[in-house]
């Protein structure tokens, strides 16, 4: 797999240029591109984007969500794809995504958002993990302790432009 590095659209063609120069060439080309990579003028358009379309891309936002992965022994929650607590204020919402589901492996991923998921990072590995076992004990108090734990930051990575990868997060958790 490869980056692209640049789109260009001539009449009757497209030609798409990957980071070490190799030149796609189609009748047309489908582009679809997180914002973030758009936001970071990462990929060269010719003929530039139209206006409204630099303007659009300028316009939307997104915010920033944080991610810890950690791996138990066992199983010790309902099957189901989410689960939560209801935080006293907005700040500290965050919800667990069971990765046990679709996977099979006995995961469960912390899904913290905006300014929070931000502080969050500011905390030690220990602290950090120590915050989000309070909260899976507030709703299972006999938790057992992860044998393992990953983090997936993105306030800190002002590069990080890519979405979340289930196979990234499963092989760095479970090996």
């Amino acid at each position: 797999m490869s980056r692209v590095a640049k789109i260009s659209n001539g009449p009757n063609k497209v030609m798409v240029t990957v980071e070490d120069g190799t030149g796609f060439i189609a009748d047309a080309a489908i582009i679809t591109v997180p914002l973030g990579i758009l936001k970071a003028n990462l990929i060269h358009f010719e003929p530039k984007l139209p206006q409204w379309k630099v303007d659009a891309i300028s316009d939307l936002g997104f915010g920033s969500e944080n991610k810890i992965a950690m791996q138990f022994d066992r199983v010790f929650w309902p099957d189901v794809e989410l689960l939560g607590v209801v935080a006293p204020t907005s700040y500290a919402c965050g919800y667990f995504l069971n990765l046990h589901k679709a996977t099979g492996h006995p995961v469960l991923v912390y899904m913290a958002a905006g300014r929070f998921a931000c502080d969050l990072e500011k905390l030690s590995d220990e602290s950090a993990a120590n915050f989000v076992m309070l909260q899976l004990k507030k709703m299972f108090p006999n938790a057992t302790e992860p044998v393992n734990f990953a983090w997936f930051l993105h306030c800190s990575y002002y590069l990080f432009h890519v979405s979340f990868l289930n196979s990234v997060l499963m092989s760095k958790v479970t090996n």
